[in-house]
């Protein structure tokens, strides 16, 4: 019982034929091939006429991990070409490495990408050596131009022997190399086996195996729980192969690569300057007859200048970009290194190095087990003329229209689970927006396939997988102004799809938030959910209206705790009082709210001394506003003692900010009571320093006001100083703006106080002259 390891780049050519020689030589009982074993069971669902490039999809999501990677086959991967030949010749094959969701792969989303910052010193020394610019020219230089087998193996065992004697292996290595071994010591025990695996690994593995325990199969290590985790087929791309595009690849110009495979690495060359020509003659580039002449010409003396005995895709590109380009290039050309192309590459070489990607898009057999929700997805988009399968396109619903509303609900299930093709150009941001119509963007996204099936871990069609996703990231947040945030989403897929053990949960939260301003701002976000949402359905919603009663109660209970006697205005703390009003004011109907026991912790509120001034005006303006006071005397017996009580230049301005926020329309509609004739008493009896001290924060409180409102109480105040409220309207506009104004009225008086001081001025003038 033998075993034989093929070490291999990840899609390369030259190593699929080696492994393909290897296997039809050897015939041997077992393959092992490096991929993820927990698709061991599914194997058979490789061997069906799926056209390539395919892509086994894996991801994972528990509560404290989440990863999605790819594991891709084209025809010419080595481990493809391991795959297909096993079961040509009657061999037994197995995947040997860990899951893609295993820890050992945190961070990687390709599985036979190439990891080639780690061998980076090596490969420099390498590329010095050779004269070669860059990892991929060095390994077609090296290893894809024409060789008997037998020196290609003898070039790749010392390659990899090399790389691996300078690269210290890391510990996703050790993890694998572990697992990997111990599948060699078993198989070797059943007959003889060939194993396919990254060259990187070779050395370790033939190392390791004849001590490993191989006394069974060895089970890989089980998932979290909790975790959602699944594998799929799913259909790749080569611009998803391309290295230049900015995946992860095993190797870049995936078309150019595939000529290689079915042509051989002769004809290659000729029939990617052929598909480079035409490509960039539709695009209007003038390439003539001459520069293909020379294009080749100069590719094949580049080849020979480099020891080549058929063209390199290096050889091909560097000869038609100097053939070709017209001006000098200060850029280093695209594929002497990796990555997505640079800003500012000559459209010329754009256009080749696509040429040299191609567009082949791989399918899959009919037979294929999917998800159920990628079935239901599609058949349901469909029916409602949704599904992206044509150019792209924009798609116009009228919110009022039945049908219109249930295409936005399935639109917004879909943007919910976060599928590519389908984004929402224009539409209401919450359920309250006065905005009827949306405009959603249709476009055909390759990932959406992915995607829909990383989504089925959570439902088999659109509403149970959106609602569920939906109540797992609701259950998972511990702030509520995400929470209402995450419930306003809830509104366009509806609010109904919601489960009452998670509303409950809600509440229960809501119930526990330390931050008045927080849970005020989200409270009032529900609120206007509860009262005004007919569009999307969430008006009088029952499981709104428990999280608003859970959120009413904890917001007097954290209100009666603030203090502060000299404590600035919070604007969010004003909004927290309003929301607690207006929860009062429209719903105390129909939800169970303390509407008494709130009264009575606002008047507790107001006559306290410790509580910050924009507390006592809004606890003023909440009684005020709702009608608590008995008579008109006592409402204002109550107002003009609290104003008096706030009358400092560093209170005053905070005070009226929270009486202005909530009794507003009081104020004005009042504007001939004892409150204003105070006010202007008070105003009237400050010094100009005072008056300034309190002038920011009277602007902030004013600023409640519409300039219709503010016209009517500056003509009460023209009245109250006997003149006449038709000039109220000139007060209302500066000939500078209010800061500048106020400046240069301080610094005015500053000048008037050094003139007395040194007896300056005037009126020092007029003495000197008597």
């Amino acid at each position: 019982m033998t075993l034989t390891v093929v070490g291999v780049r990840h899609h390369s050519p030259a190593c699929a034929r080696l492994v393909e020689e290897r296997l039809r030589e050897l015939r041997p009982r077992l393959v092992l091939v490096e991929g993820p074993a927990d698709m061991n069971e599914r194997l058979s669902e490789l061997g069906l006429a799926h056209r390539l490039p395919l892509a086994i999809f894996t991801f994972y999501q528990s509560a404290g991990r989440y990863h999605a990677s790819w594991t891709p086959f084209c025809e010419y991967s080595p481990e493809w070409v391991a795959l297909r030949t096993a079961r040509e010749i009657g061999a037994e094959v197995r995947f040997m490495d860990l899951p893609a969701w295993s820890e050992a792969f945190d961070g990687v989303h390709n599985r036979y990408a190439d990891d080639e910052r780690r061998y980076e010193r090596a490969l420099e020394r390498l590329c010095h050596h050779f004269g070669a610019e860059g990892m991929d020219a060095l390994w077609d230089h090296l290893f894809e131009q024409p060789l008997e087998l037998g020196a290609l193996s003898a070039r790749l065992e010392l390659y990899f022997a090399g790389v691996r004697a300078v690269c210290a292996p890391v510990s996703r290595d050790a993890l694998r190399e572990d697992y990997m071994a111990r599948c060699l010591a078993w198989a070797v025990r059943q007959g003889d086996v060939v194993a396919v695996c990254g060259g990187f690994h070779k050395p370790a593995l033939e190392r390791l195996h004849p001590e490993a325990d191989g006394s069974e199969w060895p089970d890989f290590p089980a998932a979290e729980a909790d975790a959602k985790h699944g594998s799929y087929l799913v259909p790749y791309s080569f611009k998803r192969l391309d290295s230049f595009v900015g995946y992860e690849s095993g190797m870049p110009s995936p078309e150019y690569y595939q000529a290689v495979w079915e042509r051989g690495p002769e004809q290659a060359a000729q029939a990617m300057l052929e598909q480079a020509t035409r490509r960039l003659r539709r695009k209007k580039q003038l390439v003539s007859t001459a520069d293909l002449i020379s294009a080749a010409t100069m590719a094949q003396g580049l080849a020979r200048l480099r020891g080549h005995c058929a063209l390199s895709r290096c050889d091909l590109l560097d000869g038609f970009a100097s053939a070709v380009l017209k001006t000098a290039q200060t850029a280093i050309f695209p594929w002497n290194q990796r990555g997505k192309l640079p800003p500012g590459t000559d459209p010329v070489l754009v256009e080749v190095v696509a040429a040299l990607s191609g567009q082949r898009r791989g399918t899959l057999s009919p037979e294929t087990p999917r998800p159920p929700l990628l079935l239901a997805a599609r058949e349901e988009l469909t029916s409602l003329e949704l599904w992206p399968d044509g150019p792209p396109r924009n798609v116009h619903l009228k919110l009022t229209d039945p049908s219109d509303l249930l295409r936005s609900r399935t639109l917004h299930r879909v943007r919910l689970l976060r599928i590519p093709g389908f984004e929402r150009l224009s539409g209401p941001v919450y359920g309250t927006d006065p905005v009827l119509e949306e405009q959603w963007s249709l476009r055909s996204a390759f990932e959406a396939e992915s995607s829909l099936i990383e989504a089925s871990a959570y439902g088999a069609t659109l509403d149970t997988a959106a609602s569920a996703q939906l109540e797992e990231r609701i259950a998972g947040s511990l702030d509520v102004l995400e929470l209402s945030a995450l419930l306003a989403e809830a509104t366009f897929i509806g609010i109904d799809r919601l489960s009452a053990r998670l509303l409950g949960e809600l509440g229960a939260l809501l119930g526990r938030e330390p931050e008045l301003g927080k849970l005020g701002k989200a409270q009032g976000r529900l609120l206007a959910l509860y009262r005004h949402d007919t569009l999307l359905g969430s008006q009088g919603s029952p499981a709104l209206g428990r999280a608003l009663e859970a959120a009413f109660e904890r917001g007097l209970w954290l209100f009666e705790g603030i203090t502060g006697p000299t404590a600035a205005a919070d604007a969010a703390l004003i909004g927290a009082v309003l929301a607690l009003r207006d929860s009062v004011r429209f719903t105390a109907e129909h939800l169970n709210l303390d509407a008494s026991g709130a009264a009575a912790t606002m008047q507790r509120k107001l006559a306290d001394a410790h509580t910050p001034p924009a507390l006592r005006g809004a606890a003023l303006g909440y009684l005020w506003s709702l009608g608590a006071f008995d008579d008109h005397a006592a409402r204002e017996a109550i107002a003009t003692a609290a104003l008096r009580k706030a009358a400092l230049p560093t209170t005053l301005g905070d005070f009226l900010a929270g009486l202005f926020a909530l009794g507003r329309e009081e104020v004005v509609t009042e504007a001939e009571s004892a409150l204003l004739g105070t006010l202007d008493e008070l105003l009237g009896g400050m010094t100009l320093e005072d008056f300034l001290i309190a002038l920011p924060a009277l602007r902030m409180a004013h600023a409640y006001f519409p300039p219709r409102e503010r016209e009517r109480i500056a003509e009460r105040v023209l009245v109250l100083h006997g003149k006449g409220g038709e000039r109220a309207r000139a007060f209302l506009r500066l000939s500078a703006d209010a800061d500048t104004l106020s400046a240069a009225r301080l610094l005015e008086t500053r000048v008037d106080d050094l003139e007395r001081r040194f007896g300056l001025g005037p009126e020092a003038g007029t003495e000197g002259d008597d």
